[in-house]
Order: C-alpha cells, then structure tokens, then sequence
C-alpha cells in the first residue's frame, strides 16, 4: 500500500473518531436508566371473589367503610367502641332460622344484624326527617357464587319498604312488618343460577342510610 493511501485511510479513521466523540457527551445522551415499575397499590374498596382463609367481615366493612364505601356521617359511630356490634355488626347479612318461612324457588333469605353473634339486629324505616327523607332499608343486594372465575352477579332491588313478597320482603314469623322497628324484615334475595344448597355467595348490599357492606353467607 502507497504511503499516501495509508496516509488517508489513517485520516478517515480519525475523523470519524471526532465526530463519534462529541456525539456521546454533548446533547446526548445516554438513554436514562429504565425506572422502577411502580408498586402495585390495591384498591380498598375492591371486592373478594373468594372468602378469604383469614376473612374477618366485621375488620374488613369497618377498613372498606373508612375508605369510602360508608357514609362520613355514620363513621363516628363505625369507630366508636361498640362500632363491631351496634353499627358494622348490625349491617352484615345472616340467614336466619326460617322458622316456617317459605322463601322462593332460587332465592335465599337474608337478615342483618345476627344477635347470635351480639350483633344489634338491623331495623328498617320509611322516608322520614331522621334519616334525611332517605329510608332505611337496603335498596339493592348483590349475590355472586364465591369460588375463583367469572361468575354472573345478581341484583335484587327494593324501591320501597315497607312491602310485601311481591316485592321482594318476608317477615320472620309472620305479623306486621313494620312491627318493633321493622327489625323483623327478611330479605328475599334472588340466587344466581345453579346456585345450589351447601354452595357459598358473597353478598354485597346498599343500606340507604349507611352504605355498603359485604359479606360471604351459605345456602341452606
């Protein structure tokens, strides 16, 4: 090779190298580290599919009803001392001796407020000034078969309280409905279909007054 083409092939080397150079400090850039990806936060008002091993329902209202799913005006109570049994307790769904009560074909019956437990036994109420022209009654109650998968949820509505079985209402041993307090008041939930006796549903419900709450019941 000629002197002088080596000469330019040694040039052409070093200019391309004082192009490179600048490239990598100035301007540019080294493409930033890659951040973190950011930790998962949980919901607090998600929903269980499945009853949790560890599953507290009176823990788990109170936390979900602190997060937004109980009314602020009804947490003073939710966290009062006795809050577990005269105001969580009284909101959760039991299925109570039926006593001779007949419940329809694919529905089941609820009550709120187990005394069994200690819990205060949940009244219901027309519209009235003391509960804000509001109610006190749930108006809508969500059942969904509790096992892993998709799973339809049924809604049962009740516009009105009180009422009779055509809307949707029972009375535990028969009489008035409105009778001490209304506390007597079943609640003739609609199952989801092939729900079937021993299976387990998570019922999710709507107090008017006193918001959500959630909770896992068996079929008889």
């Amino acid at each position: 090779m000629s002197l002088d083409r080596r000469t330019f092939l040694r040039h052409s080397a070093l200019a391309s190298l004082t192009v490179l150079v600048p490239l990598a400090g100035c301007g540019g850039t080294t493409p930033p580290a890659a951040e973190p990806a950011a930790e998962r936060v949980s919901d607090p008002l998600a929903l269980p599919r499945t009853m949790p091993a560890d599953w507290d329902a009176v823990a788990f209202n109170t936390a979900r009803g602190n997060a937004g799913a109980i009314p602020s005006s009804y947490l003073p109570a939710v966290n009062a001392a006795d809050g577990a049994s005269q105001a969580v307790g009284k909101h959760l769904p039991y299925v109570p001796a039926l006593d001779g009560l007949t419940v329809p074909e694919g529905h089941l019956a609820v009550m709120w407020g187990d005394p069994s437990k200690g819990h205060a036994k949940h009244p219901n109420a027309v519209r009235n000034e003391s509960n804000q022209m509001q109610g006190h009654w749930y108006d809508w109650i969500d059942a969904r078969l509790a096992t892993a998968g998709e799973h339809e949820t049924v809604r049962s509505e009740y516009p009105e309280w009180p009422g009779d079985a055509a809307s949707g209402y029972a009375v535990l041993g028969g009489g008035d409905i409105a009778a001490d307090a209304g506390k007597n008041t079943v609640y003739l939930v609609r199952l989801p279909a092939g729900a079937r006796s021993g299976d387990r549903v998570r019922i999710h419900a709507h107090c008017l007054t006193h918001g959500e709450y959630v909770d896992f019941l068996v079929v008889p």
